[in-house]
């Protein structure tokens, strides 16, 4: 791909690495999250000990695999989108509600991080925690979010960067990108 701005496809390309490796590691979250959770099941239905820290754990690496992979399903373009009008219309069309689609994305997620920053940093300066036997600190819940939609909009931005540069997305009349 050429470079479209100057802005350089290398800071394209750290950007979608970004993501393949915040995915790659959901990938790994996931399969922790399995192992815990059938150690929880031995523990506590084999040795009638349950642990204290399994679900909790468990559920914190969720929210974490949940919102670092946001990026990466943007890039694959994979996001849940409405396309039985877009199958109809030309390429110009597909293009522009494209690129309206990403300035959504980008200024919703821009949003996410403002106001999430304000919840992580208020929930670290009050000490807040989980209401459970853990008391995990809420931040560690509340941070993936801040994290997720600023890869998402960075993502997004690289996307919008190269939408005019890419040829416009082609959809079937069954609703599948081609």
């Amino acid at each position: 791909m050429p470079d479209p701005t100057g802005f350089g496809t290398s800071v394209l390309r750290l950007v979608d690495a970004a993501g393949a490796a915040c995915a790659r590691l959901g990938d790994v979250l996931v399969a922790a999250i399995a192992a815990m959770l059938c150690f929880e099941v031995v523990a506590r239905y084999l040795f009638n000990s349950p642990t204290i820290w399994a679900q909790d754990v468990a559920i914190a690496f969720q929210v974490w695999f949940t919102y670092l992979g946001m990026a990466y399903v943007l890039r694959q373009r994979q996001l849940i989108r409405i396309t039985a009008l877009l199958a109809l219309a030309g390429p110009a069309s597909r293009r522009l509600a494209d690129g309206f689609a990403l300035l959504v994305i980008l200024g919703f997620s821009l949003i996410a991080v403002i106001y999430g920053w304000d919840i992580v940093a208020e929930s670290i300066r009050l000490g807040r925690r989980q209401p459970t036997m853990l008391e995990l600190p809420n931040w560690i819940v509340e941070l993936p979010v801040v994290v997720g939609f600023a890869l998402l909009a960075l993502q997004a931005l690289a996307e919008l960067i190269r939408l005019p540069f890419a040829p416009a997305p082609e959809f079937s009349p069954t609703g599948e990108q081609t």
